[in-house]
């Protein structure tokens, strides 16, 4: 099955995701919740972003069919009027035009929207052939020297994407040289054959882009699937904490959403979203609000994590590996899990434990290394502070409904 690719839509269909500036990640006060194919611009109300904050996402993208000035501009009043920040797309930034003339359409694009306080950055472009690269690095640079405070946003194809899409060899290449060449500010790319029974690459794909990320000290987002298409299953509410947890054990900084609203002119068939074509919401879209309650929960902890290690239980899935003698975690049971191993600024131990299976609750049992004397769980339903709970022979019990996952500091001696 091929994956999807907007370009195949027209100009107006791309959106686009908030890059995170490496650099500037831990002064981020949030973590980015957000989707791909915003409403129609003919739906640019305060009402409609209303309805996007309360759903707990907190930047928006751009509509997904055609936008101008004017819309993007009015988009922007109403995120600043619900205390959202979006990404704006603009039909004047061409990657094939000359330089000359590429610069002009940049400064243009930066003068209409830069003096606006609820912008997060641009959108260069999606799933880019790796012949693009060179030339999207000019334009990343261009745009953070001009506006430093805000940030280029490039979407990659996912690993399951042919050599000649990518224009490499394999996608651990892909990947690689995309960071080389483009220096970006963040990775960022979608996954969706999970949703039609196939995780065989998935955790491949979140592995590569981990590693690649870490060696260049990027930080990375995922976008994941809510839109039923071209034999993707309509994700349930465990089919969704799957795909975000599962996205989170491997140190994801932000999680989007493909996609908010449901355009029959994609001919994508199927659906819906999270709204519907007619604009009402989808079930899903109570399932997402509880979920981005969750992670706002979770987000500034999140943000001061770096992953050390990423390992599962039997059956092991490909691209995971089993527990290693001298991990956080000695022994995982219970059922099908994922482990998330984090250290923390001060050298504190986390792990995330993930429940992999789709359809089963589970009560995992956990057993720590000697080191550990109490773990505390961290809240997903507020900021309040972990509390501690005693070890029962080094163990530790976490229910677990499908697809869920629990974060815990490992409080040690």
């Amino acid at each position: 099955m091929h994956h999807i690719s907007l370009k195949s839509f027209g100009k107006g269909v791309i959106a686009m995701i908030f890059a995170l500036n490496a650099a500037r990640c831990a002064e981020m006060p949030e973590f980015l919740i957000s989707y791909w194919g915003g409403p129609p611009a003919a739906e640019s109300s305060v009402e409609r972003y209303r309805e996007i904050a309360e759903c707990g996402f907190n930047v928006a993208m751009p509509p997904a069919d055609a936008t101008d000035t004017k819309t993007n501009l009015k988009i922007l009043d109403a995120c600043e009027a619900v205390g959202l920040k979006a990404i704006v797309q603009d039909s004047r930034l061409q990657i094939s035009a000359t330089s000359s003339e590429l610069k002009k359409a940049l400064d243009s694009i930066i003068a209409d929207y830069s003096a606006h306080p609820a912008l997060a950055g641009y959108f260069i472009t999606d799933e880019p052939h790796a012949r693009l690269f060179l030339a999207l690095g000019r334009i990343n640079q261009y745009l953070l020297e001009k506006d430093p405070k805000r940030l280029p946003f490039i979407n990659l194809f996912p690993n399951y994407a042919s050599a000649e899409q990518l224009g490499n060899k394999s996608y651990e290449e892909h990947v690689s040289q995309f960071i080389a060449t483009v220096k970006p500010t963040l990775v960022s790319w979608d996954h969706y054959m999970q949703m039609a029974g196939n995780e065989s690459l998935y955790f491949k794909n979140l592995d590569t882009v981990r590693r690649q990320c870490q060696k260049a000290k990027l930080p990375f987002t995922q976008i994941i699937l809510s839109l039923p298409h071209w034999g993707y299953r309509n994700p349930s509410d465990a089919d969704l904490r799957w795909q975000v947890y599962t996205s989170l054990a491997y140190g994801a900084r932000g999680i989007l959403y493909f996609t908010y609203w449901t355009l029959p002119a994609w001919n994508l068939g199927n659906g819906p979203a999270i709204i519907t074509s007619d604009g009402k919401r989808d079930a899903k879209y109570e399932f997402i609000r509880r979920l981005n309650g969750r992670l706002k929960a979770l987000g500034p902890t999140l943000m001061q994590l770096e992953s050390a290690g990423v390992y599962a239980t039997a059956p092991l899935p490909p691209g995971l590996q089993g527990l290693p003698a001298d991990a956080l975690i000695k022994q995982a049971e219970g059922g099908p899990l994922l482990l998330g191993c984090f250290i923390g600024r001060k050298n504190e131990a986390y792990v995330l434990v993930v429940n992999r299976s789709f359809k089963d609750r589970c009560v995992a049992k956990v057993t720590t290394s000697e080191k550990t004397v109490t773990v505390s769980e961290i809240s997903q339903e507020s900021a309040k502070p972990p509390q501690e709970a005693r070890l029962a022979d080094g163990a530790f019990a976490v229910s677990l409904e499908a697809g869920e996952g629990k974060l815990f500091l490992m409080n040690q001696r």
